[in-house]
């Protein structure tokens, strides 16, 4: 088997331990409402820690009503609550919720593991910061 073939059975098995992740955080019909772009907008909510709609909207190359919206959808599920600023009463922030954490963290688990599997699968200190180089060059270029 060549690398190409190692790289999507990881990327296949990643993806599907993530859907059942998100399936158990969700109810069936969320679940089926729930697309890939929400799911990037939940973690660039989560990762961004309460941005207002402005924050969200540059960082995500969109109109503040097509913010409006997504944080709608996403609220209407439980993944995202937008709490109005206590300093000007027009501005509001996203807060990912708990629901919408187990989501994101979930996956966080699952990159834990791979992590420990490269770990223990390599046994020299310079083999795994080889690993660690190449990984940090691929992620810099994808």
């Amino acid at each position: 088997m060549d690398l190409i073939n190692y790289i999507a059975i990881i990327a296949n098995k990643l993806w599907m331990q993530s859907i059942k992740n998100i399936q158990s955080q969700l109810s069936e019909s969320e679940a089926k409402k729930f697309s890939s772009q929400d799911y990037y907008y939940l973690t660039t909510i989560y990762y961004m820690q309460g941005p207002n709609f402005s924050e969200v909207a540059e960082k995500l190359n969109l109109t503040r009503p097509a913010i409006s919206a997504i944080v709608s959808k996403l609220s209407k599920m439980g993944l995202v609550q937008k709490i109005r600023s206590k300093d000007d009463k027009r501005m509001y922030y996203m807060h990912v919720t708990d629901k919408g954490k187990r989501i994101v963290e979930g996956d966080e688990e699952l990159y834990g593991r791979i992590e420990s599997l490269i770990k223990n699968t390599v046994d020299d200190e310079n083999h795994y910061k080889l690993i660690e180089s190449i990984l940090e060059k691929i992620a810099r270029n994808i």
